[in-house]
């Protein structure tokens, strides 16, 4: 019978919520490369997006790899270490790609406004339900 404690739960919860939203954020760059593509003017910032779409899948590629060289672990207690420790990191990238957005939203008013629209239509945020311990 596998071992559950308060701790494994929340953590269980909150790399649920921030896998989510790592998805949302890879989608939300494909669609801002598609989006970009149609507006010439834009497309030097095209290969930005790239750039950011290549480090996301990179990392969470060097993420897992790191991970399952750890080997495996028997203790509870390190297995939620582990987990906090991936969700630590997504989080950064998370904040890291929001951040790069923002920059190229500040060099295109086309892209900031389709940015926005996108925003209201569902929310790329970062995850706030998830308390980092």
């Amino acid at each position: 019978m596998k071992k559950v404690s308060y701790d494994s739960i929340k953590a269980d919860q909150a790399w649920l919520t921030v896998a989510q939203h790592l998805q949302r954020r890879n989608q939300l760059i494909a669609e801002g490369i598609y989006f970009l593509e149609k507006h010439p003017a834009d497309h030097s910032l095209v290969g930005r997006l790239v750039v950011i779409q290549y480090h996301l899948r990179s990392t969470i590629r060097q993420l897992v790899n790191d991970t399952s060289a750890m080997g495996p672990v028997t203790q509870l207690r390190q297995q939620v270490k582990q987990q906090w420790m991936m969700v630590h990191q997504v989080t950064f990238l998370l904040r890291q790609i929001d951040d790069e957005l923002a920059k190229i939203g500040v060099k295109s008013p086309v892209f900031r406004s389709w940015m926005h629209l996108k925003q209201t239509q569902f929310s790329y945020k970062a995850p706030v339900s998830v308390q980092l311990n």
